[in-house]
């Protein structure tokens, strides 16, 4: 059974999922770092980073850390 990659666009992208790229920009991260960072709950971050990685805008490369899909950043508008 497959599962259907759910496209984000620009649009479909909340602040925090804005602040999130703009972190992982910087390099990879893991969720506990980027929660402390950006003042949001690690429950929160994780739950935006699986939206995200759902999305292909980034990938998780193992043991919780992530990094930004370069080709599959949607531009801000």
């Amino acid at each position: 059974m497959s599962v259907a990659t759910q496209r984000m666009d620009a649009e479909d992208l909340r602040e925090v999922d804005w602040r999130i790229i703009d972190t992982l920009r910087d390099g990879r991260n893991n969720a506990p770092n980027i929660a402390e960072e950006l003042d949001y709950s690690r429950q929160y971050i994780r739950e935006r980073l699986g939206q995200l990685k759902q999305a292909d805008i980034i990938v998780s490369i193992g043991s919780g850390i992530y990094e930004l899909d370069p080709q599959e950043i949607p531009s801000e508008s």
